[in-house]
């Protein structure tokens, strides 16, 4: 029996690698450890008590500290991770180490692992996406796996442009569009304790000031003030959030007719408030609007570069700039518009098939041992 590690370290991540966990507890032939720490354990969503919910096994990880931000910060983060990550693998001994993103707990993660010669599997390898450090992170995450479960077949090829072994590359869709066909739509008293938004902003920061990331969500907000309600969730925890919470907190306290502010909506929450036919949009920088939502049909204003260079669907209005103008125009474009639902991230099986690739694949063809092919 093969023995699976999958470190989770973020509510974003959870949401995907949910299923994926899922799928692999049902085989008989593998066995699952959730590692589980980073952003889960900063408050005040503390949503590790989401991944205990599902998991009450799983083991924990010190990362991130309350208080500490900015990039330096990240980087001891980073430190402290691979370190503690090390000493679960050691105790573990796992088989394969599952990661997914770009995210600097599957940073850890990925190095803890390859760095101790255990095998790597990575989802969601290949895509683009500019976000704080992303890009950077994703692909070094690619050069440390030895197994690579891609989204979409363009993410694939990019991973073989790189120089990974074809052999070693699974296209497999994204585990976000798994559970959507089955998620319920949420219903009346919860749409209605949310305050019955028409939108949902979510935006995260990328990599300015907080004085630069308050400015811009405030020019956004103050688009959305004018066209109903709206839900505001937190943004992550990369640095310059503080400058869009702070955004946030104002908006909420200046216009209470116009907003509702909460920390965290577990995904069921979250996939059935967008499955609500009141509302039209999703607002901000999100990945959840390019693939999640591109299912869902929902509308999204994607606002400056966290996604550039990300495959996108027809249900996307991407502004660039975030001066009041752009983004109105940009808001009225895609509120005429109408979703097809088609897009490039597979037909909702991604879980079934990341499970099947790790409990089958030859080890000699996805060996520890890597030659780039060029």
């Amino acid at each position: 029996m093969r023995r699976i590690a999958v470190v989770t370290g973020t509510r974003a991540d959870w949401g995907l690698l949910r299923c994926v966990c899922d799928a692999i507890r049902d085989r008989t032939d593998l066995s699952l450890t959730v590692l589980a720490g980073g952003a889960h354990l900063l408050p005040p969503a503390n949503t590790i008590e989401e991944v205990r919910a599902a998991y009450p096994a799983l083991m924990q990880f010190e990362m991130q500290r309350a208080g500490e931000t900015g990039r330096l910060a990240d980087a001891a983060a980073l430190g402290r991770g691979v370190q503690h990550l090390s000493a679960l693998f050691h105790a573990l001994a796992p088989d394969i180490v599952v990661v997914l993103g770009d995210r600097i707990e599957a940073f850890a993660g990925a190095a803890a692992a390859s760095v101790g010669g255990i095998r790597v599997a990575h989802v969601h390898g290949g895509d683009r996406a500019e976000g704080v450090a992303d890009e950077a992170m994703r692909h070094a995450i690619t050069k440390l796996s030895h197994m690579h479960l891609a989204a979409t077949a363009a993410s694939a090829e990019r991973i073989r442009q790189m120089g990974e072994q074809a052999a070693r590359v699974h296209v497999i869709g994204s585990p976000a569009i798994d559970a959507l066909p089955t998620s319920r739509m949420l219903n009346d008293a919860g749409y209605a304790a949310l305050g019955k938004p028409e939108f949902v902003f979510l935006l995260h920061p990328i990599g300015r000031s907080g004085t630069d990331e308050s400015a811009a969500a405030e020019r956004l907000l103050e688009v959305l003030s004018s066209r109903g309600r709206s839900l505001l969730l937190s943004p992550n925890s990369d640095p310059g959030s503080d400058g869009i919470a702070e955004a946030i907190s104002r908006a909420q306290t200046s216009r209470p007719q116009c907003f509702r502010a909460v920390p965290h909506l577990e995904r069921s929450q979250f996939i059935g408030l967008l499955k609500r036919p009141e509302v039209r949009a999703l607002v901000g920088n999100s990945s959840a609007g390019l693939i999640e939502c591109a299912a869902l049909r929902m509308r999204v204003l994607n606002v400056g570069t966290r996604q550039s260079g990300r495959e996108r669907a027809d249900n996307v209005q991407s502004v660039r700039g975030d001066s009041h103008d752009e983004i109105a125009e940009a808001l009225d474009a895609l509120l005429n518009s109408t979703p097809s639902g088609a897009h490039p991230y597979g037909d909702g099986d991604a879980g079934t098939r990341a499970a099947t690739v790790l409990a089958l694949a030859d080890f000699a063809v996805h060996a520890l041992a890597k030659h780039n092919t060029y």
